[in-house]
């Protein structure tokens, strides 16, 4: 009699193949979307870089045109104080037409009218003055007030014709140990009767103010009157269609403009320096804030 023996093969029913193929197509189809996702941000990454390197060539090469664009406008000045050759209201220095009617217009205005931030490596009289300084705004102003009352480089002294009140006050009380009330008084007289302050006006507002040898000292070192630290504004205006006459761009940097050390015949020649910072800061404001710029 013959023994029957029980098969170990299992015959998969069509029902069971269909069960496990479906989990798999799916699976496919996801591992599939996110090769295509991965591919298509990272060609997505490229495009953005090479548009942002594009962009950067282009405002670089704008920024040098310019540069040397205002570097032969001060030239023609013969060392003239830019001050009596600007607008007093715009700072407005000169218009560039384009061959497509396009108006470029250059603003220079006063950029030292903020306290230094960054006293890393200054001589040890600078960091304590300025640190006296930062410490006063800190305790005194918010953070963005702080944020637009100061600037991460240039010299050590502030525009005392440009700067803020509040600036101008805080500073004050740095030089005379919290009691600078009476010297920011007089110094803020004096600016309402004249556009720009100079060393005698300075001079006088110390005596005024009773202010001992030291603190004279450290006001001289701490308000600017002769300042090296610009802002430079360029708006461009559209020359045919509907964008004439209209503001369609809008960019701004900091440079330093110095008196040429080299002196021909009496004549003063300013030097203009590469841009500190140089950026697109839109249109979108009526009038640009120069802490943005740093």
């Amino acid at each position: 009699m013959m023994a029957h023996t029980r098969s170990s093969v299992q015959i998969r029913s069509p029902k069971n193949t269909r069960g496990f193929a479906l989990p798999m197509a799916i699976l496919v189809m996801v591992v599939v979307g996110l090769v295509v996702s991965v591919a298509l941000t990272r060609m997505n990454a490229q495009t953005l870089l090479i548009q942002r390197q594009i962009r950067a060539s282009q405002e670089h090469h704008a920024g040098r045109g310019l540069q040397e664009a205002i570097g032969a406008w001060l030239r023609q000045q013969n060392g003239r104080d830019l001050f009596d050759v600007l607008d007093e209201q715009t700072g407005h220095a000169m218009d560039i037409e384009l061959e497509d009617g396009s108006v470029v217009s250059v603003f220079l205005r006063d950029g030292q009218g903020s306290a230094l931030s960054n006293l890393t490596g200054r001589p040890q009289r600078e960091i304590n003055d300025g640190s006296e300084i930062l410490r006063r705004l800190a305790r005194n102003v918010s953070s963005r007030q702080y944020m637009q009352m100061t600037r991460p480089f240039g010299a050590i002294g502030i525009s005392v014709t440009t700067a803020p009140e509040l600036l101008i006050t805080n500073v004050c009380n740095a030089i005379m140990d919290g009691s600078g009330s009476n010297l920011a008084n007089e110094i803020l007289a004096m600016r309402q009767q004249s556009a720009r302050l100079n060393r005698t006006d300075m001079t006088t507002i110390s005596r005024t103010a009773g202010l001992t040898t030291e603190q004279r000292a450290m006001m001289q070192r701490v308000f600017a009157t002769d300042i090296e630290l610009w802002a430079v504004i360029v708006e461009v205006r559209g020359g045919r269609g509907v964008s004439s006459g209209r503001l369609v761009s809008r960019y701004g940097g900091i440079t330093r403009i110095r008196l040429s050390s080299g002196r021909r015949q009496g004549s003063n020649l300013m030097e203009l320096g590469a841009f500190l910072t140089w950026k697109d800061i839109g249109i979108e404001r009526s009038e640009p804030d120069l802490a943005d710029l740093f």
